[in-house]
C-alpha cells in the first residue's frame, strides 16, 4: 500500500471517532506543516483510541475527543516524532518498558501498526442514521 495521504487521516479519524470539521482539519494539515507524517497523525489518532479501550477494561468510560488527540500530536511534535522511524523508534522503547514493568491492568499490543490501519472501507450495512452502532 502507497503511503497514507491527509485524506486518510481524515477518513481514519471520522471512521474512529467522530467527523471533523474544517477548523479540525486546519490543525491537522499544520501539525503536516511542521513535519509530521500522515502516517504518525494517524498513529496518534488510533493512539487515542487504544487509551479509550484500556479505560474500558479498568471500568471507565472515557470519551476521545479531538483535543485528547491533538494533545498526543503536539506531545509528539515537542519530543521531534514526526516521521515513520522516530514513530517506529518511539513506539518499540515504549513497549520495552511497558513489558519490561509488566504493569498490571495495561492491555499489551499485540499487532504492530502498519499502513493497511489506514485503509477505509465502507460498511456493509447503511448505518447513517443510526451512527452510534458503527462501534
Amino acid at each position: 500500500m502507497a503511503d497514507p495521504t491527509m485524506e486518510d487521516v481524515f477518513l481514519l479519524y471520522q471512521k474512529k471517532i467522530a467527523l471533523l470539521s474544517s477548523a479540525q482539519k486546519e490543525k491537522l494539515w499544520a501539525a503536516h506543516d511542521e513535519g509530521m507524517t500522515p502516517f504518525v497523525i494517524g498513529c496518534a489518532i488510533l493512539r487515542a483510541k487504544q487509551e479509550q479501550r484500556r479505560s474500558r477494561l479498568q471500568g471507565k468510560d472515557k470519551r476521545v475527543t479531538f483535543n485528547y488527540v491533538y494533545a498526543i500530536i503536539q506531545d509528539w511534535l515537542n519530543h521531534g516524532i514526526t516521521t515513520d522511524d522516530t514513530f517506529y523508534a518511539y513506539w518499540s522503547a515504549l513497549s520495552e518498558d511497558q513489558s519490561s514493568a509488566g504493569r498490571e491492568g495495561r492491555v499489551q499490543t499485540k499487532e504492530k501498526i502498519r499502513r493497511e490501519d489506514f485503509t477505509y472501507t465502507e460498511s456493509k450495512q447503511d448505518r447513517s442514521l443510526f451512527t452510534w452502532l458503527d462501534e
